[in-house]
Parts: C-alpha cells; structure tokens; sequence
C-alpha cells in the first residue's frame, strides 16, 4: 500500500494507492478486500504523528474495483492561533450598583 504525505499551502495531502484483489484463485495477487475511509487516514495520520485540521475532501477506497483503489484526502493544516502584538487583559470594574431612594409616604389627614 502507498500512503505519501505532503504538507504545502497550508494544507495536508495524503496519496494512498492500495493494492488490486482479484477474485481468481489461481491468480498470485489474491487476498482479502480492503476499505479505506477518513477514520482509517486519520488513524494512520496519528500512528506518523502528522497534526491535522478538518478533511476539506475526503475518498472512499475500496481494493476490488480497478478505478477506486487510489484517492486524495487533503486536510486543513493545525495551525496555533499566535497574536503578533502582546495582549493584556485588564478586568473591568463595574460601579457600584445606584442606591434607590425610599419614597416618603403620603399622609392624609382627616
């Protein structure tokens, strides 16, 4: 199986070809079928350790079809967010709540 990796315009391609099975049993590339979907690269992108965003296009491979054994995941690039400029944050006080002024009673005299 062919799994290449490249990272450029801040992107992250991966290239994967696998093998044909052919259903001859006399044939000497006989084997079993195999699929290959997103959570298989994303799998094998852990086990080489390659950071990764979100898959921008995805494939679905499956080995006993000639036309869908290769395909092309390309993925956003992880990037940190790092501001140029350094950022203070300062904790704003809020006055104090207004006191509410009572309100005289009204008498009423007979």
């Amino acid at each position: 199986m062919i799994f290449d990796v490249e990272e450029k315009d801040g992107k992250v391609f991966v290239f994967v070809d696998i093998p044909y099975k052919r259903e001859i049993e006399d044939s000497p590339i006989t084997g079993a079928r195999i699929r290959m979907t997103t959570e298989d690269v994303v799998a094998r992108l852990a086990e080489e350790k390659v950071s990764h965003g979100k898959a921008v296009q995805e494939a679905n491979l499956f080995n006993w079809r000639e036309y869908s054994r290769k395909g092309t995941w390309i993925f956003e690039k992880k990037s940190l967010d790092k501001s140029s400029e350094k950022v203070i944050l300062i904790k704003e006080e809020k006055p104090a709540p207004k006191k509410r002024e009572s309100r005289a009673k009204k008498k009423t005299s007979k």
